[in-house]
């Protein structure tokens, strides 16, 4: 079991993505369940294994510059905002509202380019799903990435008429 583990640990580091849960099961020769188990282990020994639409992604530090920003616009905002980080070269990792009864919830957004953006709004008006944002009054945290202090700071000019407050976290 620790050569399967530390096999899929090695596959995650060298993803440049989210790897599919059929694809590790696969590789290992193990089932999808076992995958599961698998990555459970790797979070209870530290590792920052995170599930998304597209599969496992390791996070990890990796000297990317990481922000938590709040954000208040329409639905109708939300392909200026994505694309404007995603073109200035961020890359937004997720979504959070605050919500009265459950409390924080967060939804895994992982775009990058103009490309996964498109996507992500094509899944969005699809799946006829409500944007988190919809839930708390347009206000919402994205945590953003970039990878050195310039960017990010172009990326968040390129979006300054949203932003409510912007919390650093490293």
């Amino acid at each position: 079991m620790e050569d399967r583990i530390e096999s899929l640990l090695r596959i995650l580091r060298d993803s440049r993505g989210p790897v599919k849960g059929e694809v590790l099961a696969s590789a290992l020769g193990v089932s999808r369940q076992s995958v599961v188990g698998y990555v459970s282990l790797l979070r209870e020994r530290g590792f920052r294994v995170v599930s998304t639409r597209d599969g496992y992604l390791l996070e990890g530090d990796d000297g990317v510059i990481r922000r938590v920003v709040a954000f208040k616009h329409t639905r109708e905002e939300i392909a200026e905002e994505l694309l404007s980080l995603v073109r200035a070269g961020a890359r937004v990792v997720d979504v959070m509202v605050e919500h009265p009864v459950y409390g924080e919830l967060r939804g895994r957004i992982d775009v990058s380019s103009e490309e996964e953006v498109l996507k992500f709004l094509s899944l969005l008006v699809g799946s006829g799903a409500v944007p988190l944002l919809e839930l708390s009054g347009g206000i919402h945290l994205h945590t953003i990435e970039a990878r050195d202090e310039a960017t990010m700071e172009r990326a968040l000019e390129s979006v300054r008429k949203f932003l409510v407050l912007e919390e650093v976290r490293r």
